[in-house]
């Protein structure tokens, strides 16, 4: 029984160097709170814990958070047991371990194990209103219900009117997975069902990406405290052959592969921190095959000390491949190949380059920027952009801008005019996080006049990937908030002199509570 203890808690354990950077950024670290972890990890564990002590307000409770969620222990099973047991003895010197063997497997951590067991349910309702879809089309809505404890989770759904379920289930090295819900492998394209996604998809959460009927079958292989998993799974909806799948440790790298289809989806995740090099993180997801590729890369540097920054990003989207992840009604009509390139000195000295190849639509920029006046209340920037378009019309612009924009960590204010030869365009801007775990993000851009080209337009300050589009449309208004238990993302969209604006709506709900 005293083995099996053993065994049982070092299945929970995890040490605070076993949690990666990625994890850390995920949960709302700031990146020199993430390398601050990883720094004092590589310590003793006295240091670390001493470290842990000091920290003080927003920082404190973002690593006590993690530290409950992680289930993080500085010392390992034996030298704790060997602590309590030098511990026992000295307060009482006949103290025999095996007389508390018996006490010890019926004592329960809290710090170890976290709540015995946890119920969750929530739902979700969208609605996509465009006048000329219809009805069935534009709303989805959907309740569940499920639990999750000792490795084990379930949900039970009804998505619009089909019911569906989901179980993640684990056997010592084994893991199972089947159902509309959960998977082993952390792609957002594998499979998804194109009339639902999660917003409430993150560190802990049991809410993954919702999927179409797919089985895993793996092997979690255990080296040096690092999980390696891989296996076996089957999913119509990416392949109609069965094939392999494989999970680096931390979900920072996964691969699928489907020999009868030749088909394959690989998506990286992944940060590196350093004292001396500055901060990288590096995002990828793509569906390979032999008829067409979709995807995109995306990868942040910043330079030590937060003095230089740099951002790049592909995509690639079609209507063959990319289609099977959004609803009809957004699919891209013809394959498009965009890049974006940004530079910058504290965010207000800098260059962007945009290019964009759609059918026989060829689009390409170059912009830069620089303050005429700096404070710590924000900064007053000129941006100055050329706009090219060539293949079935010629076209070429420039924009002069004038914006102000404040930065603070997370936070971002900013809000502009460009003026065109033809027209203009008001931006605007903001992203500002509330408390732990909340974040408040808007979006706009409004355009007067006829400009002859595409508007530069970015959905989201921190999203998954760096997503910017082009956009000839007149207005677009984005607003989205998002908590650990809550979300809402609207958006709205119209064409000049055309009547069917688009309006998006999509809320979610999430409640957990412990038996």
């Amino acid at each position: 029984m005293w083995i099996s203890l053993v065994q049982t808690l070092q299945a929970v354990e995890k040490k605070p160097d076993q949690v990666s950077v990625s994890e850390l950024l995920q949960a709302g670290f700031p990146p020199h709170l993430a390398a601050a972890w990883k720094e004092k990890a590589k310590q003793s564990p006295e240091n670390f814990i001493q470290w842990k002590r000091s920290l003080k307000g927003k920082d404190a409770s973002l690593v006590s958070k993690v530290w409950k969620l992680k289930q993080i222990t500085v010392y390992s099973t034996k030298q704790r047991l060997n602590e309590n047991n030098r511990s026992q003895q000295n307060l009482n010197p006949h103290w025999n371990p095996k007389n508390q063997k018996q006490k010890d497997t019926q004592t329960k951590s809290p710090n170890l194990t976290g709540p015995a067991y946890e119920l969750f349910f929530g739902m979700s309702y969208q609605n996509l209103d465009v006048r000329y879809l219809p009805r069935e089309e534009k709303n989805h809505s959907s309740v569940f219900f499920g639990g999750r404890g000792k490795g084990q989770i379930w949900i039970l759904e009804k998505r619009d009117e089909d019911f569906s379920y989901g179980a993640n289930l684990t056997f010592q090295q084994f893991r199972f997975t089947s159902g509309n819900r959960y998977k082993p492998i952390p792609h957002f394209y594998f499979a998804k069902d194109p009339n639902f996604y999660s917003q409430l998809e993150r560190t802990g959460s049991p809410l993954p990406q919702p999927i179409l009927f797919s089985n895993f079958l793996g092997y979690r292989y255990l080296r040096e405290g690092k999980e390696y998993e891989f296996g076996m799974y089957h999913s119509a909806a990416f392949s109609a052959y069965p094939g392999l799948y494989f999970t680096s440790p931390n979900k920072s790298y996964s691969a699928v592969w489907s020999a009868g289809e030749n088909k394959s989806s690989l998506y990286i995740n992944d940060s590196w921190n350093s004292k001396d090099l500055g901060n990288h993180r590096v995002q990828s997801e793509s569906i390979l095959n032999k008829k067409e590729s979709v995807g995109f890369f995306y990868l942040k540097s910043e330079s030590p000390e937060s003095k230089f920054f740099f951002d790049a990003t592909a995509y690639r989207d079609s209507p063959l491949l990319y289609g099977m992840v959004s609803p009809s009604e957004v699919r891209p009509e013809i394959p498009q190949t965009l890049g974006y390139t940004r530079g910058s000195y504290r965010h207000f000295l800098g260059f962007e380059y945009l290019g964009s190849m759609e059918g026989h639509r060829y689009e390409s920029g170059r912009s830069g920027f620089f303050p005429f006046f700096l404070s710590e209340w924000g900064n007053l920037l000129y941006r100055y952009r050329e706009y090219n378009e060539s293949g079935n019309y010629q076209y070429k612009e420039m924009g002069r801008a004038a914006f102000y924009e404040w930065r603070k960590e997370k936070a971002v204010v900013s809000f502009g005019f460009e003026s065109r030869e033809n027209g203009g365009q008001w931006e605007g801007k903001l992203a500002i996080p509330i408390d732990t775990g909340n974040l408040l993000e808007f979006s706009a851009i409004f355009r007067e006049g006829q400009p002859k080209t595409r508007a530069w337009f970015e959905n989201w300050t921190y999203a998954t990937d760096f997503n910017i589009n082009l956009t000839d449309r007149q207005e677009i208004i984005k607003l989205k908030w998002v908590s650990p238990f809550i979300s809402v993302n609207i958006s709205y969209s119209e064409k000049e002199k055309d009547p069917n604006p688009i309006l998006f709506i999509n809320f979610q709900l999430l409640q957990k509570f412990d038996l």
